[in-house]
């Protein structure tokens, strides 16, 4: 990167960050924040929470106007820069900012990302400490860079998606849509089964009814490669087993289970899912896949604009 462009970046990521609800997508930032945002390319900065800094890597495609904001979620192997390359394509693809927030091993076990850090020696931590608690002020922060609000999409991929599918759950928010892109296991909208595979064992304001129906409700979609069939790095413990055999597997009844409970309790049902015939695992040949674009915009590849959600399938 060039050197005024890192200049630029380093100003930015220093000024103060005014609440997400005081930038309005007209207000403008300062000057160097404005400025910062026309660089072109790969950027990293640091996003602090609970006295705990993580780095975010980032990357501008050469066409980006100030649109859309993707925030990709990654995978077990914890490499987030990695990632962010490999999601280069799909930020060209979809033209939309990229952000990749990296959640080290060292620091993020499976309980702290996977499940979002929710429970700790088998109770409940405190919202504010909850690892999904960084998506405000990442938000908070781009939104600052940007000099105003952006309407934000949230993928996670394997270990990411069943993240990002606990958020769901659990941490409200105002994501356009959360695509959870072939989870190892996910959270069904049911207390039979004790979390983090549903909401079993969770007080009774996060298990409640209302929360099950408000879950439901969310924009959510399942994207999945149909040949996704493996058993390597798969959670094959009883409970995971009880969801399916397989991912594909897993995806597909999750969504049949809230499908059915919402029609029965004649409650919106905001979920999709959308399938890459003949894919396995791996996050790149998902990104190029044709139904892409229909996964995370609701759109198929020929459009370049968002559009309704459409049927739950």
């Amino acid at each position: 990167m060039p050197k005024r462009s890192r200049l630029l970046l380093l100003a930015a990521s220093s000024l103060v960050l005014a609440p997400l609800s005081a930038l309005s997508q007209e207000e403008v930032s300062p000057a160097a924040a404005k400025e910062a945002a026309t660089a072109e390319g790969d950027f990293q900065f640091e996003c602090v929470h609970a006295d705990r800094p993580i780095q975010v890597y980032g990357y501008r495609p050469s066409d980006y106007q100030g649109g859309l904001l993707l925030v990709l979620f990654h995978g077990a192997s914890r490499n987030a820069k990695s990632y962010r390359d490999g999601g280069r394509v799909l930020a060209r693809k979809l033209g939309m900012l990229l952000l990749v927030p990296e959640f080290d091993r060292a620091r993020f076990d499976v309980a702290a990302y996977q499940e979002g850090g929710v429970m700790k020696d088998g109770k409940v931590q405190a919202r504010d400490q909850w690892t999904f608690a960084y998506l405000h002020p990442l938000l908070q922060q781009v939104f600052q860079r940007e000099g105003k609000k952006l309407p934000y999409y949230l993928v996670g991929h394997s270990a990411g998606a069943q993240f990002l599918g606990r958020m769901a759950a659990l941490y409200p928010n105002e994501a356009q849509r959360m695509i959870l892109v072939n989870p190892g296991s996910l959270m069904f909208p049911d207390r039979a089964q004790k979390y983090p595979y549903g909401f079993g064992g969770l007080p009774e304001e996060m298990a409640s009814d209302a929360a099950i129906q408000r879950y439901l409700a969310a924009p959510l979609t399942l994207y999945l490669g149909t040949g996704d069939v493996g058993l390597k790095n798969l959670s094959t413990g009883e409970k995971a087993m009880k969801q399916g055999t397989t991912r594909i597997e897993r995806g597909r009844n999750c969504l049949e289970a809230g499908k059915q409970l919402a029609a029965s309790k004649q409650w919106k049902f905001s979920w999709r899912r959308v399938e890459a015939e003949g894919l396995d695992h791996p996050s790149l040949p998902m990104w190029n896949h044709a139904n892409c674009r229909l996964a995370i915009l609701g759109t198929p590849e020929s459009s370049s604009t968002p559009g309704p959600p459409g049927p739950a399938e």
